[in-house]
């Protein structure tokens, strides 16, 4: 094989998903990007399965899809759908270990703190579920988190006692559970949002620019996007 063949094509389709698989998933290698959407007939097939019922199947498919763009969090929070429906507790947990990094909204922040809660509740931790639970709503309201904790009380027989932001910090940071959005992630989309900008490519800075703010709510951000939004109006 020569060394050309030899290397890593993935399917990476914004310029945020290039920044953020170079730096947490290349490990320096070199690597082509794909020039079609490689992934995108695994998620199709992954779909078919699960409308199917056949969750092995497309845990499989969605695997693949992640195997060409290892960033992409439909694929990661999809894998973990399927590891909680096949019962896979470990696995759940790794995957929504890995999907931290990659976490750009506020919904995929919560759905990060949703499935922790999960993991938690399976290892028969109910206190620190429902604390993930609680956690998870101040990021992105859901029926999903709401259901949980409603189903913890009656499991428990007990209402589940409402904390203070400070004391579900205090208590995620003790378990060395982050209580906010991966700084270097955020700096990441930032410096892509500056290389788009500068390459003439304001939709995807303003892509980038919006996910930092909406983790943020940045001054700075909310400026930048102002601005490109004129220069696209223009």
């Amino acid at each position: 094989m020569s060394a050309k063949n030899s290397v890593m094509k993935v399917s990476l389709n914004h310029i945020s998903e290039v920044f953020l698989y170079e730096y947490f998933v290349s490990d320096g290698k070199e690597y082509d990007l794909s020039e079609t959407d490689t992934a995108l007939e695994y998620k199709k097939k992954a779909k078919e399965f699960m409308s199917s019922g056949n969750i092995a199947k497309a845990q499989q498919e969605w695997i693949k899809a992640h195997f060409e763009n290892p960033v992409d969090m439909e694929n990661i929070l999809s894998i973990i759908s399927c590891c909680k429906q096949l019962g896979d507790i470990e696995g759940e947990y790794a995957y929504t270990l890995d999907s931290y990094n990659f976490c750009c909204t506020r919904a995929e922040m919560a759905a990060y703190y949703r499935n922790l809660g999960w993991y938690y509740l399976e290892k028969y931790d109910p206190d620190l579920a429902s604390v993930c639970y609680m956690y998870s709503q101040l990021f992105d309201e859901t029926k999903q988190a709401e259901e949980e904790l409603k189903f913890l009380e009656k499991a428990l027989n007990k209402k589940i006692e409402k904390k203070s932001v400070e004391d579900l910090q205090k208590i995620l940071k003790k378990n060395n559970i982050p209580t906010e959005a991966n700084s270097v992630t955020l700096a990441l989309l930032f410096k892509a949002g500056g290389e788009a900008e500068s390459a003439g490519d304001f939709i995807q800075a303003l892509d980038c620019y919006r996910m930092v703010y909406d983790l943020t709510q940045d001054k700075e951000v909310s400026e930048k996007i102002s601005k490109l939004q004129e220069n696209l109006a223009r």
